[in-house]
Order: structure tokens, then sequence, then C-alpha cells
């Protein structure tokens, strides 16, 4: 689309000028013509009323019954000389007196003459004494026949012309009509007249209205249009650069332009200094949020915002909403060894990056010391000693770490200070163990274990104080009671950990409504499950041709589809790497569906070797068939994979998922 020119300030003051000016000019003069002609045509009626009137006291002098045929009265011309002169010093066209026949409406003319010598020798042989006309009679004749005595005036158009005349009747003093006066006048010239008087009035008015608007025009760019377009070039100069302050615009200050022109110039001025403190604010900004990302990044591989585990003989849920870029709050949840999965809630008392960073030392302690086989209790106070040792912020976490058997629903648990968990039962409540004391105030801490024994299908809730401490629009806190109420008057039972946390994220939003989360938001649901029946072993020869044993149970389970022949490929990578070289002498195989997923499993008596903790390189390419390749593919198609020693054998299991 075109994009339409605008006009400049100059250009709207010009056109504005000129439409006042002509508007103006346009009201003047058809108000000066009208008084003029007014006051042309006020004057023609004076004149022919006054030509008129002479005519009449000639008449009464003469007597109209003494007027005859000029062959007869000789002195007929001179009285026809004489209202020669009166119409001619009138300025009149023609003077005449004539009578009308009331009954046939004929006109006798007595006298008749032109205001001029070429008129009146027109009219002398055609309106001489006793010329007669049977023309119809005008409007104004007519009014007089019918009685009126006043002055008539019209216009009419005959072999001489356009006329304005005006008629009276002549009478005795009885009233009675002796004869008609009338007086034309050439409308013509009475126009002409008109504009002659009025191009003399108007011109000088329009000579001075142009003078004047040349001068304020020149005034008008001089002291507007010119300093503002200097304003305006000055700001487009100080747009493209606003760092540097615009040179002095040298506009004489007293006027409103003045006073613009000094304020911008103090204004660049501030600009200029705001701008430059601006963009070291900004490098500042910029360096720190890209420093708040990278810690949001780091945080977010740290915690996931939302995780869900399916394993042997658990279910596990969780949800993390920091309040801002970065959060003290954390959960984390692996398995310790075959029948041991670990779940660990906690909350620093810090907020943003050292809150952060304190999170991570906090929650990297408690997984190494739960990895290496020690309690909850052991690890929370060996974390204790850790961080009062090396605490210079004096920060504080509270935290819950739990370890569930997952072969007997046995759940060994400790509390540092964190608030007390919901076990989903048959009647959902809130567990009181001892509280204990925060990680990282006092060096004895003096934490200690607790169990408890969950049937399938029992779990345990683990949440932050963001859940009871939420506030809504009218300042209440959500407390325990709304807790336990969002499981107890729940209309369908919390049966998966996923569901459960995700009632508590709907249940705490719709008490906040509009408010904005003051604290960070962690929620994890820990569910036991019925551990899966020991697997069906087949035994397998320590050959490649066994992988047809493997493919024929796998399209058993899976079909002869894309991603069974993905798992398949994977099976091939593990079966060829197992005989190759663990140098097993005997090998079994098992293949069963559990929970949507495909569980592969391998066992082996060959030399110990764990597949999920080789960690390939990077290798240049000519490099890349020295090993490695295997299990990184393995670990792209999986879901996950599996690696235990045991009675002296690999057991080595891999979960696929039915759906690619």
């Amino acid at each position: 689309m075109k994009r339409k020119k605008r006009k400049s300030i100059r250009q709207w003051i010009t056109l504005c000028f000129t439409l006042t000016f002509f508007f103006s000019l346009l009201a003047m003069s058809a108000m000066n013509y009208r008084e003029t002609s007014s006051n042309n045509v006020k004057q023609s009626t004076e004149w022919a009323e006054s030509c008129m009137d002479i005519t009449w006291y000639l008449l009464d002098q003469w007597g109209v019954d003494t007027v005859y045929d000029p062959e007869i009265d000789p002195s007929y011309w001179i009285r026809r000389d004489m209202l020669y002169a009166l119409c001619k010093n009138f300025s009149m066209d023609y003077l005449y007196v004539y009578t009308i026949d009331p009954e046939t409406h004929v006109r006798t003319y007595l006298f008749c003459v032109g205001g001029t010598v070429e008129k009146d020798n027109d009219v002398v042989d055609t309106r001489c004494y006793g010329a007669v006309s049977d023309d119809p009679l005008d409007e104004q004749e007519l009014a007089v026949l019918e009685g009126s005595r006043e002055l008539q005036q019209g216009a009419l158009s005959n072999q001489y012309g356009d006329e304005m005349t005006w008629l009276i009747p002549y009478v005795d003093n009885q009233g009675n009509i002796l004869a008609m006066i009338g007086v034309d006048d050439n409308i013509r010239v009475t126009r002409e007249k008109i504009l002659r008087e009025f191009y003399l009035d108007i011109v000088p008015v329009i000579v001075s209205l142009l003078v004047g608007l040349f001068i304020l025009m020149m005034l008008v760019r001089h002291r507007i249009i010119s300093p503002v377009r200097a304003l305006s070039d000055s700001m487009k100069r100080f747009a493209q650069n606003s760092r540097q302050k615009p040179e002095p615009l040298h506009i004489r200050p007293g006027d409103e332009i003045g006073e613009i022109a000094a304020s911008f110039e103090k204004m660049t001025e501030d600009i200029s200094t705001y701008i430059n403190n601006i963009e070291a604010l900004t490098r500042e900004r910029v360096e720190t949020n890209v420093q708040l990302d990278i810690a949001r990044r780091i945080q977010d591989g740290l915690v996931p915002q939302k995780q869900d585990l399916r394993g042997r003989g658990f279910l596990l849920s969780a949800m993390n909403r920091q309040a801002r870029d970065v959060g003290g709050d954390f959960y984390d949840c692996f398995p310790a060894d075959r029948n041991r999965f670990c779940a660990v809630i906690g909350d620093v008392s810090g907020k943003g990056i050292s809150g952060a960073m304190f999170m991570a030392v906090v929650r990297t302690m408690i997984r190494e010391k739960m990895i290496s086989g020690l309690s909850p209790a052991e690890t929370l106070n060996q974390t204790n000693r850790e961080l009062c040792a090396q605490n210079p912020e004096n920060l504080f976490v509270t935290v819950f770490a739990g370890v569930l058997n997952t072969d007997t629903g046995e759940l060994r648990f400790a509390n540092a200070g964190h608030t007390y968990p919901l076990l989903l039962k048959d009647s959902p409540s809130l567990f009181r163990p001892d509280a204990g004391v925060a990680l990282g105030l006092f060096e004895d801490a003096d934490i200690r274990d607790g169990t408890m024994t969950l049937r399938p299908g029992e779990g345990i809730v683990l949440y932050t104080d963001g859940v009871t401490e939420a506030v809504s629009p009218d300042r209440e806190f959500f407390g325990e009671e709304r807790l336990t109420d969002i499981f107890r008057q729940a209309r369908e039972p919390a049966d998966t950990p996923e569901k459960a946390v995700r009632m508590i994220d709907d249940a705490v939003a719709r008490f906040c409504g509009e408010n904005d989360a003051s604290d960070d938001l962690t929620v994890l649901a820990l569910m036991y499950t019925e551990p899966p029946e020991a697997p069906d072993w087949q035994p397998l020869l320590p050959a490649l041709s066994s992988f047809e044993t493997v493919k024929q149970a796998v399209i058993g389970i899976m079909g002869d589809t894309p991603r069974a022949r993905q798992c398949l490929l994977a099976c091939d990578e593990a079966l060829t790497n197992i005989v190759r070289y663990s140098g097993a002498a005997s090998i079994f195989f098992a293949c069963a569906e559990e929970d949507g997923c495909l569980r592969v499993s391998f066992r082996d008596n060959g030399i110990p070797f764990d597949p999920t903790a080789y960690r390939p390189e990077e290798k240049e390419l000519d490099l890349l068939d020295s090993g490695g390749m295997g299990l990184n593919m393995i670990r792209q198609i999986a879901s996950s994979m599996h690696y235990e020693r045991r009675n002296q054998e690999n057991i080595f299991t891999l979960v696929f998922s039915l759906e690619g």
C-alpha cells in the first residue's frame, strides 16, 4: 500500500491562511456586491421618482388637454425638448407620457423621449404624438387600471432592450387617470455601473489582504517555520545518535518556540546522560539475566518441573514450580539398588541464586550418601555436619528423605524439620513423625530413622510449605486441614501419584486465585505397587543364532511393527555384547509385558560389566568403530535400562515403551 505523503507545517499554515482568505473574500465580496446593487437600485428609483415628479409638475403647468399634434401646436417640440433634457439629466433611458383606453387597452403616446441622441432618434418616429400600441398591458399597467395609485416598478424586454421601468398614474383632483408617466432605465448599464463600483470597492481590499498575507507568511516562516524545522532536524539527528548531545540551535528566546528549544536542549542533555547510564545498567542486567538463565537451566536439569516414573514395585510423580527464576525447593528420586528406591524433598531458606546454589549442594550431598547405602537418618546427619562446617551465608534447609523397599513395601524415612507428609491410605491423613531439626543450624541435629510398611496401592505425599502457606485473596493460609480435605472429599480416589499431585496443584491454584505465588511449590507422591512376579527365564545358547528366540518372543507380544523392529535392534546389540565379550557359558532370557511396557532381561555368568555406567566419549570419525556406539544406540531406543550383579551373574534389563 502506497504511503500517503504528509504535508509540512508551512503547507498546512499556507493552506489554512489561503482558505481563510478565500472564504473571507468571498463573503465580503457577496456582501459588498449586494450593498452596491441595493444602493444603485435605490438611487435609480429615487432618480426615476424625481424625474416623474417634475414631469407631473410640467403636465400640471401645460395641461394634458393642451397637448396637440406638433403640426398644429409648434410648442410641442419645446415641451418635448424640456422632457428630453429632464430624461438626460437623470440618466434615464426613456421618459414617456401616454394614455390607456380602459375598454380596448390601447396605448396612445403623448410624449416619448430618449436619454441620449441615439435613443431619442429611435423613438421620435415610433413613439411620436398620437402613436398607438396594442401590445398586452404589463402587470404594472393592469395594477393601475385596477385602482392602484402607488409607484409601480418592474422589468420588461422589448425592441429597446432589457429595461427597468417605473410607472405612475397622472390623475386629477378627483383621482381620475388622465395619463401614465413612465421612466425606463437600461438594466445592462445599471449592472455595469454596479460592477464598476464593486470593483472600485473590492480591489483595494484584496490588495491589502494579499500584502498582509504575504507579510504574515514571512513572519510565520521566520518566527515559527524555520525554528521548528531546525528543532525537527536536531531531533532527527538526536534520535539517530542519542548518546551525543546535539549542537546549540541558536533560537532566540522570548517566545513559545524559544522556550521549547531551551527545554529540548536541556532534555537532550539529560537524555544523553540517562541513556549512557541505562546502557551501563542494561549491560549489567543482561549479564545477570544470562547468569539467571544458565542457573534456571541447570536447576531444571537437576529438578525437572514435572516428572513421572514407573518402576518395579513403585509409581512416582513430582512437580516443581519456582516463585522466581530460580528457587530453593527441590526433589530427587533415584534407585539405590535393585529393590531400594529413594525419594527426597527439601526447602532451602534462601531464594534466588544463593538459594539455588545451596540447594544444588545439598541435593548432591544427599544423593551421594543414599546411593552409597546410608540410611536416611545417617545421610541427613552427615549432610548437616558438612553444612555447618561450611555455610558462610548461614542458610538452612528442611528435608524429608525416604527409601522404599520395592519388594516388601517398607518405607524407611527421616525428617529434618520438613512439613509433615500425607499418607494415601483408605482414609488419607497427615503423618506426624519426629519433626527433627533443619540442616545447617546445629551440628548435633540427632535426626533418627522411622519406618512404616505400605500395602500395594498406598503411598505418601511429600510437599513444601508453598502448599500449606499459600495465601488467598482474603489473606488466609491454605493450611494442613484443606490439604487433607482435598483427598477426603474428592469424588474419585487418588489412585495414582500423578492424580494426587494434580489434585493438590489445582486446589492451590483455585485457592490463590489471582494472587501471585510468594513461595516455591513442590509436591512429590510415591506409591507402592504389587511387585512383579519373577521372570520366566528361558535358556539360550551362547551364540548369535539365539537371537531368533528373542525375536519370536518380542514379536509375539508387540507384533511385527516398526516399534518392535526398533526394540529388536537394541536387543540384538545387547545379546551380541554378551556373546562376544562376557565369556559367559550360560545365558538366560526373559520377556514380558508389564504396566504398558515391554521388559526384556538377559542373565549370564560372564565377567562383571555394568552397561548403564558406561559413558562413551566423543570420538573422531575414523575411531567410531572402536566401541561404545552399540550402547549409545540402546540408550536412544530403550525407555530405561537396569543392571545388577547377583549370585555371580549379570542381570541386564531393558524397558521399552510399547508406542514409539
